[in-house]
C-alpha cells in the first residue's frame, strides 16, 4: 500500500482536495491518501511548515507528501521533489522545504515532468499528482528533474537570549487555542541552567513565576487561572489554559513575544 498524505490551504468546502483525491486514486493502484491539514491558513506558509515538520516525520519509509500552500511556480521558486528520511516531499521552493529541513541532509530535485494543462493555476492537481505516480512507478529518482544543491531561504524565527532572559516567539496556536512556542524544552533546559523563571507577555499584567507542567491538567490547581507552561508531544514549550485557551483572552497569536527572566 502506497502512503500520499496532503497539506494545503484549499479549505474544508471547496471541491479541490476530492479533485487531487479522485486523481491520486486514478493514477496509483492501491493508495491510501491522508489529510495532514487541508485548512492551513491561506497561503500561510509559516504554519504549514510548522504542521509539516511536526506531522509528517512519523510515518513510515517511501511515503509522499503533497505540500500545497502558497504554490505558485515562478523562475525563484520551481516546484521541487525532496527526498529526507526515505520519504518524498513535494512541493514548492518557496520557503517552506528550508523551513522544515533546516539543518537536514536531504536530496533536492527541480520537477520537470509535464503536467497536463496549459494552465498553472492548480500545480497539486496538474503536476503534483504526476509527480507522486512518478515516485511510485519505480523509476531513478533523477529522471524526475534537475539535482539543486540547496532551497530557498526563509525567515527563521530567531529567540533573542541575554543572560538574565530569553525571548521566544510564538510559531503555532492549535485549535484548542495552545501556543506553541519557538523553542524545544532541551534548549529551553539547558539555557535555563536549573534557575527559576517567571513569564511574561502582552495580555498578562504582570510576569508570573512559572514551573513545567507534566500534563495540562496541573493547570487545574495552579492558582494562576488555569494557565500551564508544559512540553508538547514533539518537544516544543507550550502555553496553554485547560477548557479555555490562551489565544482567546490571554491574546497570544503566532509570533507573539513570550519573555522567560530568570533568577
Amino acid at each position: 500500500m502506497q502512503i500520499v498524505t496532503l497539506t494545503a490551504d484549499w479549505g474544508l468546502s471547496d471541491f479541490f482536495a476530492g479533485m487531487v483525491k479522485g486523481r491520486l486514486y486514478s493514477l496509483i493502484p492501491d493508495v491510501q491518501v491522508v489529510d495532514i491539514a487541508l485548512d492551513i491558513d491561506s497561503y500561510n506558509k509559516n504554519k504549514a511548515a510548522f504542521v509539516v515538520k511536526n506531522a509528517c516525520m512519523e510515518f513510515p519509509k517511501g511515503t509522499i507528501h503533497i505540500i500545497d500552500v502558497d504554490s505558485h511556480e515562478s523562475k525563484d521558486r520551481p516546484y521541487l521533489v525532496v527526498k529526507y528520511d526515505e520519504q518524498y516531499f513535494i512541493c514548492a521552493d518557496n520557503g517552506i522545504p528550508s523551513a522544515v529541513f533546516y539543518g537536514k541532509e536531504v536530496e533536492i530535485y527541480q520537477i520537470s515532468l509535464f503536467q497536463d494543462s496549459n494552465f498553472y493555476n492548480f500545480p497539486a492537481y496538474n503536476l503534483f499528482c504526476f509527480a507522486a505516480e512518478y515516485l511510485v512507478s519505480g523509476k531513478p529518482l533523477e529522471d524526475i528533474g534537475y539535482k539543486r544543491d540547496s532551497l530557498a531561504p526563509y525567515t527563521k524565527l530567531e529567540n533573542l537570549t541575554y543572560s538574565d532572559r530569553v525571548e521566544v516567539l510564538v510559531s503555532y496556536v492549535d485549535t484548542y487555542g495552545n501556543a506553541y512556542l519557538n523553542m524545544k524544552y532541551d534548549e529551553f533546559e539547558d539555557f535555563r541552567d536549573g534557575r527559576n523563571f517567571s513569564v511574561y507577555y502582552e495580555g498578562l499584567r504582570t510576569k508570573r513565576k512559572m514551573k513545567i507542567s507534566l500534563s495540562y491538567y496541573d493547570s487545574v490547581d495552579s492558582g494562576d487561572h488555569g494557565l500551564v507552561l508544559t512540553v508538547s508531544a514533539t518537544g516544543y514549550l507550550e502555553i496553554a489554559q485547560l477548557h479555555a485557551g490562551v489565544s482567546g483572552g490571554q491574546g497570544l497569536k503566532a509570533a507573539k513575544k513570550v519573555t522567560f527572566f530568570f533568577e
